[in-house]
């Protein structure tokens, strides 16, 4: 039973997906103001955030961007539903667009975004080397991407460390320039965000 809870934080689904969805938007809250800091977003800035959980960082975005534009992908239909809702005079005002699919195969033409970030989604995805080429691909040229992960499964700062060398050499792989690597204390475990620039 805890296992099954467990994945319902890969991919949310049923009674138990719409729980871990409240608890996404809590406990990711401070996160997710993080790396959205990070992408240093302007008024008119095209925004996509991939595996949105319940909306409350897409919902921070759309604030921020005034003349812009925030899409999200999610392989979750609960996560999509609740984000909806959350989002739901957003949506309505054409200023959110929200979509069900995976980091794999975005759903967006070529050098669409202005910038892309993900919070704590990407130690989920069933293909990241292709999930960040994906994103390389709808980025505009100078285009800014951050992924930010707290490895809850860590013991220690070291191997907080670790995976933050692995996200370095991953964005590094698919052609980003200008990698570098932020990190800020969260309990339990400090949380690491790469950032990377078309």
């Amino acid at each position: 039973m805890i296992k099954n809870f467990q994945s319902q934080f890969a991919h949310p689904e049923g009674w138990v997906g719409r729980l871990v969805g409240m608890i996404l938007a809590w406990k990711n809250r401070e996160r997710n103001a993080w790396a959205i800091s990070l992408l240093d977003i302007q008024p008119d800035d095209q925004v996509l955030e991939i595996g949105f959980g319940p909306g409350q960082a897409i919902q921070e975005v759309s604030i921020l961007i005034p003349r812009g534009f925030v899409a999200g992908i999610d392989l979750s239909d609960v996560m999509v539903s609740q984000a909806s809702k959350r989002n739901a005079a957003a949506i309505r005002a054409g200023q959110v667009f929200l979509r069900q699919g995976s980091e794999s195969s975005l759903p967006f033409e070529d050098d669409k975004f202005d910038k892309t970030f993900a919070v704590n989604s990407m130690q989920f995805w069933s293909k990241p080397i292709e999930g960040l080429q994906e994103i390389r691909r709808v980025l505009k040229s100078g285009g800014r991407v951050v992924i930010t992960i707290q490895p809850m499964w860590a013991k220690t700062e070291e191997e907080v460390r670790k995976v933050g060398e692995k996200l370095e050499f991953q964005l590094k792989q698919v052609s980003f320039k200008q990698v570098r690597l932020e990190t800020r204390q969260f309990k339990p475990i400090p949380a690491v965000s790469g950032i990377g620039i078309k």
